[in-house]
């Protein structure tokens, strides 16, 4: 496979549409949550309705922590810029011996255009190896090396 700057880019936009899909379905959970809470407050009162009441109000607190964390994805995600990089670094798509990996957000394992792509936030461990050797073209984490074949 030939990596290249439009490579990352369309990988860029594929992460962006991804993070999109996972905002509208917590919206769509947080809508639910609050027909459920509506429905709730119908019933009849009693230690049974508070409890029903309290657990969706947890559920709730616990989209929207999810959801404020896909927005802040999103903005780092906005700001990164897609051009070709000389050392490895945020923004960075490596190609090595084992995977690709594209340093931006906490997104995981993806696969786009038939390629499995590890998409890792530059404070994950990995990421850190990778950042901290610029010079080196191997990268020792976890008893695994990595060669750089590229960096995008």
């Amino acid at each position: 496979m030939n990596l290249s700057v439009q490579f990352k880019h369309g990988l860029q936009q594929f992460c962006i549409a991804n993070l999109e899909r996972k905002s509208e379905l917590l919206k769509n959970q947080i809508l639910a949550r609050k027909q459920d809470l509506e429905s709730a407050s119908k019933s009849s009162a009693g230690d049974k309705h508070e409890t029903s009441r309290a657990m969706i109000h947890l559920e709730q607190e616990k989209l929207g922590i999810q959801f404020q964390q896909i927005y802040k994805q999103q903005l780092v995600l906005s700001q990164i810029v897609v051009k070709q990089h000389l050392s490895i670094q945020s923004g960075t798509l490596i190609k090595t011996n084992k995977a690709l990996f594209y340093i931006a957000i906490a997104l995981g394992k993806l696969k786009f255009k038939e390629q499995d792509v590890f998409v890792i936030s530059p404070v994950a461990p990995l990421a850190q190896a990778f950042l901290n050797s610029k010079f080196s073209k191997e990268v020792c984490f976890n008893n695994v090396t990595h060669t750089v074949l590229a960096i995008i």
